[in-house]
Parts: structure tokens; C-alpha cells; sequence
């Protein structure tokens, strides 16, 4: 008899207060659990995890019944786990040269990530999706204001940023939300600050459409963005305290000027 093949399943939307044992526990009433790891930063949960269940089957069924399931006060997403077919990975790529050359010899540079602390790297210069549209790049560095001295710290790769990098510039309508919880759509991020005067509102998505846990909201005047700022920071959603922040964003290069002789202007009318 050939024995079953343990198959491990993606947690989501964790409680931060959930210990292995307790998700283990949980998912003991699916099937025989083979072990339970929840993902940690130090000692801090990130709020998802994995679990090993002992066959296939019992991996469907805590699909099925544990899907959406409350624990901790938290309904938990639940899917199978996606296995990296090792075979099928391409050869290494060889390391990407710093942006200024390197010396022959000379070790590769490496890239630092940039953006706000937790990785964020965006995906273009048109801001994030559902409305930003004054320059963000995936740039905000997550504490509310400008770097020390002026300058823009490097990436975690280890590189500085260029002595003339563009200055970012605070949103005066426009806040950063991160610690969303990863069920939070783009409208109910918007209805929590419905008693303002809210333009706009996106959570920030990967590739999947899944959550990144963050997002961005636009009020239609500096004042509700400040009041909004003051009274929604630390704020509960879901078990979740909200972190909130200035937005900044960098500022559109001026377009280039031109040699061309403007047209000459038609003379006035001659008045009667």
C-alpha cells in the first residue's frame, strides 16, 4: 500500500497573537497535522503560515471546512500551497553590474530595494492603482518625513542613493495605511474614513490580487487628510491597529524647453 504524501496549505489573515500549537490545534479537526509554522519577523508574527497536513485529503478537507473559519477573531484564508517545481528553474542569472559600472575585477555591485521599510518596490511611476496619480514610485519610506540631513538613505543591498536623487515632496491629500488586514477591499478601506471627504481609495495588490496589507487613501482637502491622520492612526480594524503616515511622492521632471518662435499673437479688436 503506498502511503500518502503529506501536502502543506497557506494560512492567511493570522491573528499576530496566534501560536503554532493553536493553529495546529485548529486544523487537527481536518485531519492528522504532520507540523505548523507561522512567519515570523524576530519575534513578531507576520500574520500567515503554513501547515502540513498528512495526505492530500486532509489537506482538501481543512479547505473546506477551516476556509473563512474564525480564530482568534480573525477569519483565515486557506489554500493549498504553492510547490516550486525545482526542475523547471532557469540557471542563475549572473549579478546586475551597479547603474554607474563597475571596475574589472571588482565585486558586483549590489541593488539595494529601496522604497519604504518592508520592501515595497511599486510598479511604475503612475502611483499606486485607484487614483494617485502626482508621481509615486514606490518610494515612501514609511516614517512619516524626510531622511536625516536631507539625503535618501540606500536600499538594504548596502548602496546610497545618488547625491541627486529628486526630493520627495509630503501629499497634502494623501495618506499611506499600512497593517491592513489582507481581507480589507479597496471600498471598505474607503469606508473607514467615510465621515470625510474621501476622493479615492486602493489596497495595494500583488501579482495574485492578493493584499500586500496596505494601501492608499486621497481626500479631497489637506484638513480632512490631517483630521483623518489624527483621529484614524493606532485605529482597530479586524484586530489589526492601523499604522498611518503622510504619503510622499516625487515631483514630475519640468518639461524640456523649446527653440521654436512662439506664434505672434493676433492684434486686438478694434473697439467701435
Amino acid at each position: 500500500m503506498v502511503e500518502p504524501v503529506p501536502v502543506k496549505v497557506f494560512v492567511g489573515n493570522l491573528s499576530f497573537k496566534t501560536r503554532e500549537t493553536e493553529l495546529a490545534a485548529a486544523f487537527a479537526a481536518a485531519g492528522r497535522v504532520v507540523s505548523s509554522n507561522i512567519i515570523t519577523r524576530g519575534q513578531r508574527s507576520l500574520g500567515y503560515g503554513f501547515v502540513e497536513m498528512d495526505s492530500q485529503a486532509s489537506a482538501e478537507n481543512a479547505i473546506r471546512i477551516l476556509s473563512k473559519h474564525p480564530l482568534d477573531g480573525r477569519e483565515i484564508n486557506v489554500e493549498l500551497a504553492k510547490v516550486r517545481d525545482e526542475t523547471t528553474q532557469s540557471a542563475p542569472r549572473p549579478p546586475r553590474p551597479s547603474r554607474g559600472g563597475a571596475a574589472a575585477g571588482a565585486p558586483p555591485a549590489t541593488r539595494g530595494r529601496g522604497g519604504y521599510r518592508g520592501g515595497y518596490r511599486g510598479r511604475g511611476r503612475g502611483g499606486y492603482r485607484g487614483g494617485f496619480r502626482g508621481g509615486y514610485r514606490g518610494g515612501y519610506r514609511g516614517r512619516g518625513g524626510a531622511p536625516r540631513g536631507g539625503a535618501p538613505r540606500g536600499g538594504r543591498g548596502g548602496s546610497t542613493a545618488p547625491s541627486d536623487a529628486k526630493p520627495r515632496t509630503p501629499s497634502k491629500t494623501t495618506l499611506f495605511v499600512t497593517n491592513l488586514p489582507y481581507s480589507v477591499e479597496d471600498k471598505e478601506l474607503g469606508e473607514i474614513f467615510g465621515e470625510f471627504k474621501v476622493k479615492s481609495a486602493s489596497v495595494v495588490r500583488r501579482r495574485n490580487n492578493r493584499s500586500k496589507g496596505f494601501g492608499f487613501v486621497e481626500f479631497e482637502n489637506e484638513a480632512d487628510q490631517q483630521k483623518a491622520l489624527e483621529k484614524f492612526n493606532k485605529h482597530t480594524v479586524q484586530g489589526r491597529e492601523l499604522i498611518i503616515r503622510i504619503a510622499f511622492f516625487e515631483p514630475s521632471a519640468p518639461k524640456p524647453e523649446t527653440t521654436e518662435t512662439p506664434a505672434a499673437e493676433p492684434a486686438p479688436a478694434a473697439s467701435s
